[in-house]
């Protein structure tokens, strides 16, 4: 299975974003500068993931991004 550049990065993102899971959000910036990834890269990036529900935006002072969890009853 081939996975584009794109999709690796999302990957890493959300992946970084679970690990760092305390409630708060995490600035764009911060993410950028711990993952190597340019800033306007990313932001095309989060725009898909947060279209997607799978990382929700907040604006403001103390915003940034988070990831969402869904719990699955079966």
């Amino acid at each position: 299975m081939i996975v584009s550049s794109k999709g690796r990065y999302a990957l890493r993102v959300m992946v970084a974003l679970a690990q760092r899971s305390d409630g708060n959000y995490i600035p764009l910036k911060e993410i950028a500068e711990s993952e190597g990834i340019s800033r306007k890269y990313l932001e095309s990036i989060m725009t898909i993931l947060s279209k997607a529900d799978f990382v929700d935006a907040s604006h403001g002072k103390n915003g940034g991004h988070s990831l969402l969890f869904f719990f699955f009853c079966g």
